[in-house]
């Protein structure tokens, strides 16, 4: 085993030298590069520190620790979350990815990257096939996070191995779980784990549920995140509730069930009135009798707001008029959102007129682009140019932001993309043996 005495000096003498350049003078220019340097420096720290974790594993020191196995003992050795240490473990000693360690020790991939390689070329089941499966997760891994890396690594372990990604689909709907609880002032707690089927529906439903709904005169939304989502799950069960095909209790549609006084109920129509005894529901939880008559009154609420000539006022005029078909190539096109860089998670976007419609601008697929809500605030706002041409986006800043106006490459839909990697990387032939 090497001498730790080394070990100890490099990184004092390591940590000496960054203290002195933190601590002196650099321009706002200066910082950008700076945070990439550190970045580069800290993935080859990571890339030593797998040497010697590689060492550990041979030396057994775990063993001699009392721990079960190298990745127990690095959770405590580090303080670091169970898979966390899993993952720097089977990234030290896998034998299958040179090139991501490599890449590592670079600077051009994390670590993260590297644990979702090695998991990925690890589940391989001809081993003939890591090397070309680790060249192309490693070239993409320069590009991506691991987020998306990890969700290309998991459809070629798919497309290599059917049995195993339907048994991992298995035992995700096997560790399904939802947990409910009614505090003491009547709040609702809600924690659940969804397997992907019932994920994507449940993310589907709520999503156009729960977007920003600006006022009238363009307030923004004052909702937080968190209350637009809890808003969309209760619009969400208004709708299963009036749904007919909810099941019948009794031969009687679900229903939820609310007490109150008449007189109470008469009286809270004076705002100043005193003394109004509230209702409750069937379990006994207390609601105001202002809450009872505004729940009456949302029986037959519709959820769009209409003008006098019966349009939706809510609602932006790109996304009235941009109609399914072409939303959907838009979609595949540009993913979320093409502006150069951005990483919006899925949700809900804007369909972008190039050239304004109240300029002539056409709905069509090249004079149209998807935008996060942020990017389209930004687009004009500052008023960036995007062209398409054959297919590709581009995005060229205002003067102010660069004074060359250089062309930026628009982001394109990874799904699209890691289809095509996945395709390209299925082993011949692909038809069923007959």
């Amino acid at each position: 085993m090497r001498s730790m005495t080394s070990f100890s000096g490099a990184v004092a003498a390591a940590r000496a030298a960054l203290a002195g350049a933190v601590a002196s003078p650099r321009c706002a220019g200066e910082l950008a590069g700076a945070i990439r340097e550190l970045e580069s420096l800290a993935r080859y720290v990571h890339s030593v520190q797998a040497e010697l974790i590689q060492e550990a594993e041979q030396h057994q020191i775990a063993r001699s620790a009392g721990a079960r196995n190298t990745g127990v003992w690095l959770q405590d050795v580090l303080k670091a979350d169970p898979g966390q240490a899993r993952g720097r473990v089977q990234v030290a000693t896998s034998t299958a990815v040179p090139v991501a360690r490599k890449a590592l020790a670079d600077g051009v991939i994390s670590v993260e990257h590297a644990q979702v390689i090695a998991a990925c070329v690890d589940k391989l089941p001809d081993a003939a096939e890591t090397s070309r499966v680790e060249a192309v997760l490693v070239e993409q891994a320069r590009t991506c996070r691991p987020r998306d890396l990890r969700q290309l690594a998991e459809g070629i372990n798919a497309a290599h191995d059917r049995s195993l990604a339907v048994r991992d689909e298995q035992a995700q709907h096997e560790s399904r779980e939802l947990h409910y609880v009614a505090s003491g002032d009547g709040m609702v707690m809600i924690k659940a784990r969804l397997d992907k089927e019932t994920g994507q529906k449940f993310l589907a439903a709520i999503r156009p549920l729960s977007k920003p709904l600006p006022s009238h005169d363009g307030t923004p939304d004052p909702r937080t995140p968190a209350q637009r989502h809890a808003d969309g799950l209760a619009t969400l069960v208004d709708l299963a509730l009036g749904s007919e095909n909810m099941p019948r209790v009794g031969g009687q549609r679900v229903q939820v069930q609310v007490t109150v006084g008449y007189d109470d109920l008469v009286r809270s129509l004076d705002p100043r009135a005193e003394g109004v005894a509230p209702g409750s529901f069937a379990d006994g939880t207390p609601i105001t009798a202002d809450a009872v008559r505004r729940m009456a009154c949302d029986a037959g609420i519709l959820p769009v707001v209409l003008g006098g000539d019966g349009v939706a006022l809510d609602y932006g005029r790109e996304e009235r008029t941009a109609p399914p078909q072409l939303r959907a190539a838009l979609f595949r096109r540009d993913g979320i959102c093409a502006f150069p860089g951005c990483e919006h998670p899925p949700g809900t976007s804007q369909a972008h007129h190039i050239v304004e419609w109240f300029h002539g601008g056409e709905t069509t697929l090249s004079n149209m682009v998807m935008l996060c809500a942020f990017h389209h605030r930004i687009v004009h706002n500052d008023r960036w140019t995007i062209t398409v041409d054959e297919g590709r986006t581009a995005f060229t800043p205002p003067h102010r932001i660069d004074p060359h106006r250089r062309s930026r490459p628009g982001s394109t839909s990874r799904p699209g993309t890691h289809r095509q990697l996945i395709r390209d990387l299925i082993p011949a032939p692909r038809e069923p043996a007959l």
